[in-house]
């Protein structure tokens, strides 16, 4: 089902993986992510980042009896940001006192160096850039303390002239990783087109359990020693137009707890549907409780400005009590 209706120059947010198909009505499945959501303490001071430093697309912003929304176009994901999250210094920290950095934002621009560039200039705490050749990539934090990651993909074409970025991917790092991968391969159906030939975010927890956990990758002409184990750096899932990938290293809240979007985690993923009633019923299959339905509403550009399409969403959580949203 098309969220955006039939207008010329209106495009869907997701497209069917090719998993299993055309993806129809009678066949539940996943499109891809079209959504994210970005709960704050100070929205105000959020917007002014994404807008002027982060150069995100203003589309519309309302209120709710959830607080105030302000909707951003980041290539194919509608970014929303929402009012009522927890400051950095009251939310919630992992096991062993490990910062929370689950969930990281990939942002993809045309010229990464004119983009640090700024960051130096308004003074945002970021690494220097890693040189790789076909790309580079930085990491950086807004002010609300979110790790975001930038890059810049020099074998692909330019995305916009004005350097305007897309939200590409979202790296979630996870402590059980076969686990994990089973989960959004198998229960919510995601396409794998990826695994262990990528470089994961650089994260003390990621880099410690690479030490651990040393890999030759299948692509490496030497043999396999038996004391080396082949362990996967992580996964890459196709979610329309955006990628998720999956890196180990990731830990559990303590005593096994859900993650309370706001407080444990910034972030909420969405992921648009085809069928809502019958992925629902996907998930409760698989024994996945969901909650809702919520209303939802997506915004869209058109010629004439903002559009609103309304529709309803349902929330539920992956094996290690990261929230997710799918709707429709």
């Amino acid at each position: 089902m098309a969220i955006f209706g039939t207008k010329s120059g209106v495009k869907q947010v997701g497209k069917p993986d090719g998993r299993s198909g055309p993806i129809s009505s009678n066949n539940p499945g996943l499109m891809g992510l079209g959504w994210l959501g970005l709960k704050v303490a100070d929205v105000v001071n959020e917007s002014r980042f994404l807008e002027n430093t982060l150069k995100l697309r203003f589309l519309d912003e309302s209120n709710s009896p959830d607080g105030h929304h302000v909707h951003y176009s980041s290539g194919s994901l509608n970014l929303e940001l929402v009012s009522g999250g927890a400051t950095w210094a009251t939310r919630s920290r992992p096991r062993h006192g490990q910062p929370d950095i689950s969930l990281v934002p990939n942002l993809h621009y045309n010229d990464l160096n004119y983009f640090a560039a700024g960051l130096k200039d308004q003074e945002v705490p970021h690494t220097r850039l890693f040189e790789q050749g076909w790309g580079a990539s930085l990491f950086f934090l807004d002010p609300e303390r979110n790790i975001w990651q930038a890059n810049e993909i020099r074998v692909e074409p330019a995305l916009a002239a004005e350097n305007i970025p897309h939200i590409a991917a979202l790296w979630l790092s996870v402590e059980d990783f076969p686990a994990q991968l089973n989960f959004y391969r198998d229960v919510l159906g995601l396409k794998l087109v990826n695994q262990g030939d990528y470089s994961p975010p650089i994260t003390e927890a990621s880099e410690h359990y690479q030490q651990q956990n040393p890999v030759i990758l299948p692509a490496t002409p030497r043999p396999v020693s038996p004391t080396v184990p082949s362990i996967s750096t992580g996964a890459v899932f196709s979610a329309g137009e955006v990628k998720l990938a999956l890196s180990p290293g990731g830990q559990r809240l303590e005593e096994g707890k859900e993650r309370v979007w706001g407080i444990d985690t910034a972030f909420l993923p969405g992921f648009q549907t085809n069928n809502l009633t019958g992925f629902a019923k996907k998930l409760s299959d698989a024994g996945i409780k969901t909650s809702g339905p919520y209303p939802f509403y997506y915004v869209y550009t058109t010629a004439t400005g903002p559009r609103w399409q309304a529709g309803s969403a349902l929330r539920f959580f992956d094996l290690e009590g990261h929230p997710l949203q799918v709707y429709q």
